[in-house]
């Protein structure tokens, strides 16, 4: 018998409260329970435990039936314990679920979602041992069935009954989707694989989606293991849930959550938006390549992964920034687009780089390890403030890439690295030895060879532990591409005149980002101010370029609201020389 059960009901989908109950057989006598603070995968601390509206403790008999109440202390948000007998006690919690993203819990008459993080206690002391899941069914919602990576043990035929996992580590990266699907099933080099899709509101073309992914799931398979063609996972689940708005995911060992848009899928008899669709098909890319690099090559500050507290690691760009190098160039080797969509796709990364000035003042490096407080927890300043470790390490990736490609006369590539990587931190069997936060070099060298450090040691020092640009014009012309800069007319004058950011809340002009350099950050224009007229003229989102065109060879004399008070300001003539990058020729692939 497992020392540790897990019962699990959507009890009202109306008003969107799962109830969790956790048995622990054998108890210590202060036994600490205590929910996880974030997720694997999404490094901000969210508290899951705010989303428990009651807990209790019970002493129960060998038949999961009360005896009697117990005093459960809380130590913290997100920690209680329990004085016990010793005798086996039951935690009943109440949880509200009602998140739409891929981080938390779900539940209405249409669909539920969660990951077990985010109802599930874990019992401190305990967290290694074996658990069961007991996923009940509610009689009143009949039309829901189960779709979940989870060991089944004994289960129905619409998936409800009992999981099994090796402790809680396991439990909690198998997330679980409730409700009616759309399924696109497959298999890749005989391991099966599902796309389980709610939300969509017309019939899914799943011929063209299981075509589409088959080749890239096959991609990834045949790029780590070219000669065994196998997966670290014995099956593999895609739950998508297609909103009105909203793009993400987030990877688990053996499958993905993800969010997109209905358009982002194709329909039968339907035009196909194939920008989007190309955007979803990387975000599966994206997802699948992480089974590999997060989910058994990961950073030795994640082994174990503390839920309690922030792990911190300077690695992020190599996890997250390759894996973003990866998914398009998997798209592009799979032949899911061509070479020219390839580069456009590279440029775009470049031009969301360059556009920000933050990249010159926070390396990847240290963008990485302060994603908990900076890239997730944005705020008015952030673009003058972060580089994203995501975009910024794609390019470190592709000059890297470059770089290897020159120095070894096209004998060698990034992809001979990422194998070392594998080789040497991952394991088909089990998650391989974590990487050292200075251990890439290593691996870097063991594929080039001692000669190659210097190389090293500078690209690392400049480009991730610097700020410095990448060098990616002469890179990429070492390999007969062109990165051109085209002067680019901007229809948004308020980000070309002003250097602002603009959004309209309740029919005002609200300026969102004040730019570094640009001529209202002179004028001492401020995040929060109200645009309220521009020469006396009221401004409104309507007319606001065409003021700005009107008096584009003057200074501009703006009235604006901040915190209430009436402000005048006089704004400079300077215009901002906005421009974009373009990558063109074609790179010789192996």
């Amino acid at each position: 018998m497992a020392h540790i059960e897990y019962f699990i009901r959507p009890i009202d989908p109306l008003a969107h409260y799962f109830e969790v109950d956790l048995v622990i057989w054998q108890p210590a006598v202060l036994q600490t329970i205590q929910m996880p603070i974030w997720i694997p995968g999404s490094y901000m601390v969210r508290d899951f435990s705010k989303h428990i509206t009651s807990i209790h403790a019970y002493e129960i008999n060998d038949k999961r039936h009360l005896i009697s109440p117990l005093k459960l202390d809380q130590i913290d948000s997100d920690t209680w314990e329990v004085h016990t007998t010793q005798k086996p006690i039951l935690i009943h919690t109440k949880v509200y679920a009602f998140d739409q993203s891929v981080r938390t819990a779900y539940l209405d008459k249409e669909r539920g979602f969660y990951n077990h993080s985010s109802l599930c206690l874990q019992a401190i002391g305990k967290t290694n041992e074996p658990c069961l899941i007991h996923i009940e069914e509610n009689k009143n919602i009949s039309s829901f069935e189960v779709i979940t990576s989870l060991n089944p043990k004994k289960i129905h035929k619409k998936g409800f009954g009992t999981y099994q996992a090796s402790n809680y580590d396991e439990l909690i990266d198998h997330p679980v989707s409730l409700g009616s699907f759309q399924k696109v099933s497959w298999k890749s080099f005989g391991i099966n694989h599902q796309m389980a899709i709610q939300g969509a509101i017309d019939k899914i073309d799943t011929k063209r989606l299981a075509k589409d992914l088959q080749a890239i799931t096959e991609a990834h398979i045949a790029f780590f293991e070219p000669n065994t063609l196998r997966a670290p996972f014995p099956s593999y689940i895609f739950h998508v849930n297609t909103s009105a708005n909203g793009y993400g995911g987030l990877e688990h060992r053996s499958s993905t959550a993800l969010l997109c848009t209905r358009a982002d899928l194709p329909y039968k008899n339907q035009t196909l938006g194939q920008k989007s669709y190309e955007d979803f098909l990387g975000l599966c890319s994206h997802e699948y390549f992480h089974a590999w690099n997060v989910k058994n090559i990961q950073p030795r500050a994640f082994q174990p992964y503390q839920l309690q507290t922030k792990n911190h690691t300077n690695l992020l760009w190599l996890f997250e920034g390759f894996t973003s190098y990866y998914d398009d160039l998997q798209l592009l080797r799979s032949k899911r687009i061509n070479f020219d969509t390839y580069l456009e796709r590279i440029s775009l990364t470049l031009n969301q780089v360059l556009k920000n000035s933050g990249r010159l003042k926070q390396s990847v490096a240290k963008s990485s390890f302060d994603a908990w407080t900076k890239y997730y927890l944005t705020d008015e300043n952030t673009p003058n403030a972060v580089v994203s470790y995501y975009a910024k390490g794609s390019l470190i990736a592709l000059a890297l890439d470059l770089t290897i490609r020159e120095y070894s006369h096209q004998k060698k590539s990034l992809d001979d690295v990422m194998l070392m990587l594998w080789k040497m931190h991952g394991n088909l069997k089990k998650v391989g030895k974590g990487i050292a936060e200075d251990g890439f070099k290593d691996v870097v060298l063991a594929v080039l060879g001692e000669d190659f450090q210097s190389t090293w040691n500078n690209f690392e020092k400049r480009y991730i532990h610097g700020t410095e640009d990448l060098p990616l014009k002469s890179l990429l012309a070492s390999q007969s591409l062109q990165l051109e800069e085209i002067p680019l007319v901007s229809s948004d004058l308020a980000l070309a005149r002003l250097g602002i950011r603009t959004a309209v809340i309740d029919g005002l002009v609200k300026v969102t980002h004040v730019l570094d350099f640009g001529s209202a950050q002179k004028a001492g224009l401020a995040a929060g101010d109200l645009l309220i007229s521009i020469h006396h003229e009221r401004v409104s989102s309507h007319n606001l370029n065409k003021l700005l065109e009107r008096f584009a060879n003057q200074e501009l004399r703006l009235h604006v609201f901040r915190q209430d008070v009436l402000k005048t300001l006089k704004i400079p003539q300077d215009i901002q020389s906005l421009s974009k990058w373009q990558i063109k020729k074609q790179l010789p692939l192996d």
